[in-house]
């Protein structure tokens, strides 16, 4: 585990007072299934943003895709995250660094993350798209949002695939 990651998980299983993080839990089948129905809805209202051509909804719905199907993966394995930077790390640490998932799936999420910053393997650019999209005033083309349609559904199919092995 790379450095950076274990001691950002710390903090994020040992958060200040009343700050979100990360928690250990009795894995959850249920949990696991209600965050991948989300990530199908997400998907779905992705897909009719982008064909009325509301681009930065379309990124932000794809990136809740992303999301809801990392939470079912750490709901199968008994964590729960309530802040999006440690369920990103976690799913980093526990699935990426030990070589239960490939490491395109850090580049979707980076890409749906931040737009106007070149593409990197930063898990964390998923998230930071969404914000820009959702609280800047930026013009989106198409171009712009078209890519995370193919990489968001790929990405829930795997999630899925990932859950349906720990029943």
């Amino acid at each position: 585990m790379k450095k950076k990651t274990r001691k950002d998980l710390e903090i994020c299983f040992h958060p200040p007072k009343g700050k979100a993080g990360l928690r250990i839990i009795k894995p959850s089948k249920g949990k696991a299934e209600g965050h991948l129905s989300k990530a199908m809805d997400s998907l779905r209202a992705m897909r009719l943003m982008y064909e009325n051509d509301i681009f930065d909804w379309t990124i932000v719905c794809g990136y809740y895709a992303f999301y809801h199907a990392l939470l079912a993966t750490l709901s199968s394995i008994g964590i729960e995250a309530t802040n999006h930077f440690c369920a990103i790390t976690a799913f980093k640490s526990f699935f990426v660094e030990r070589g239960k998932m490939p490491e395109e799936y850090l580049v979707y999420l980076n890409r749906a993350k931040e737009l106007e910053v070149s593409y990197s393997e930063s898990l964390e650019k998923a998230k930071e798209t969404r914000v820009v999209v959702q609280y800047e005033i930026t013009q989106l083309r198409n171009d712009d949002a078209e890519w995370i349609m193919d990489e968001a559904a790929d990405f829930v199919e795997k999630m899925e695939e990932f859950v349906a092995s720990k029943r």
